[in-house]
């Protein structure tokens, strides 16, 4: 299974690299979760702010666009 693999090579990475790494890996599972979100869902939450106190709602593509610029800052892409 390829979760063994994954598993199997970190113990490769050294320690003083391994937040990087989880960041990095916690990053990318958030925004697969948010890809895999169904419409129906994104659908369910329109015109509803109660749950947000700032009233700001980020578009997909400003979501996007931080990440990217976070990811380039830190790793200088």
């Amino acid at each position: 299974m390829i979760q063994d693999d994954i598993i199997k090579e970190l113990q490769y990475i050294p320690e003083t690299k391994l937040s990087e790494l989880y960041e990095l890996i916690h990053s990318l599972r958030l925004r697969f979760n948010s890809e895999s979100r169904k419409p129906a869902e994104e659908q369910s939450l329109a015109g509803s702010l109660t749950n947000y106190t700032n009233g700001y709602i980020p578009t997909v593509q400003a979501v996007q666009q931080a990440w990217e610029a976070a990811t380039y800052k830190k790793y200088r892409l």
